[in-house]
């Protein structure tokens, strides 16, 4: 249950802005990214209780990113601060009221997190917030089809499972600075041999992410719209893909549509779709296992 639907929300803030917290009396709520309330406590000045460091959490909240935990809070007088205090803690248990301080909330993967960075880039558009188009000066929504960077093509075993996920060439930049940047590219594995330039192999010890770029557009915007109807919404470390119900639509579209720069991306894919497979609905990944 959301303790924010009970009473109307004055404000929230992150972590890191809490100086621009107002100088009044009231009920503050520590969550965290998904909504997971951490801690519940009271203020007769919620900026001075959060100034600097001095609150006795505030090492625990900053290990956790300073961006990825939310103060919200409820205004309040001084008078009801007491009782509001025990009914919400009471009714919501939040993890750390009852805890000592020393204890640290959960530390995530940062392989998990770039991975759940990299499926959230591709599950969106480029431009979030474009919900039209101009063309031949009238205005038209865009095309469902283009609401996706990337989509899951199927899945195939090469001594690993691998799950190949398609992307469109703006997903390209992305995937090549992730994979060249300092600590972040000892995610990837390096195939013996080079099998194409826009080819990345993430590694999430369970399973390879595989993301081919489809960098003509002349050939991804067609095949994107050509298999929207055949795609299903699935579940992965926490986020919603879109995903290809028949792998086998790829060896029997691919072949009609001609690319002048992207023929040895269609070539291999041709390949790999002789041996791909629907993605199972029930698939998970333990997020322990992935350091």
């Amino acid at each position: 249950m959301n303790p924010l639907s009970l009473e109307p929300l004055s404000g929230q803030l992150t972590l890191r802005l809490r100086d621009r917290l107002p100088d009044l009396p009231g009920i503050y709520f520590v969550v965290g990214e998904r909504e997971q309330l951490f801690y519940i406590g009271q203020a007769k000045n919620l900026r001075k209780r959060w100034a600097g460091k001095s609150h006795h959490r505030y090492k625990q909240f900053a290990r956790k990113g300073l961006d990825k935990i939310i103060i919200k809070y409820i205004l309040a007088s001084v008078s009801e601060l007491n009782e509001l205090e025990c009914k919400y803690i009471k009714q919501f248990n939040p993890l750390l009221n009852d805890g000592k301080v020393k204890k640290y909330l959960p530390k995530t993967s940062p392989r998990f997190s770039e991975l759940q960075r990299l499926l959230k880039l591709a599950s969106q558009p480029l431009f979030p917030s474009v919900i039209y188009w101009s063309r031949n000066g009238q205005t038209i929504p865009r095309e469902p089809s283009d609401l996706f960077r990337g989509l899951v093509a199927g899945v195939y075993e090469d001594h690993q499972l691998h799950i190949l996920v398609l992307c469109r060439q703006n997903m390209g930049e992305l995937l090549w600075k992730s994979s060249c940047h300092r600590t972040k590219k000892h995610f990837y594995i390096t195939p013996e041999q080079q099998i194409l330039g826009t080819c990345y192999f993430f590694d999430a010890r369970q399973v390879v992410f595989e993301f081919v770029e489809l960098f003509d557009c002349n050939l991804a915007d067609p095949f994107f719209q050509y298999i929207y109807p055949y795609l299903l919404d699935y579940e992965i470390a926490g986020v919603t893909l879109k995903g290809l119900s028949e792998p086998t639509l790829l060896t029997s579209y691919l072949p009609k549509i001609s690319t002048s720069l992207d023929n040895r991306t269609k070539d291999y894919l041709l390949v790999v779709a002789e041996k791909l497979q629907p993605l199972s609905a029930s698939f998970s990944l333990n997020k322990e296992l992935i350091w």
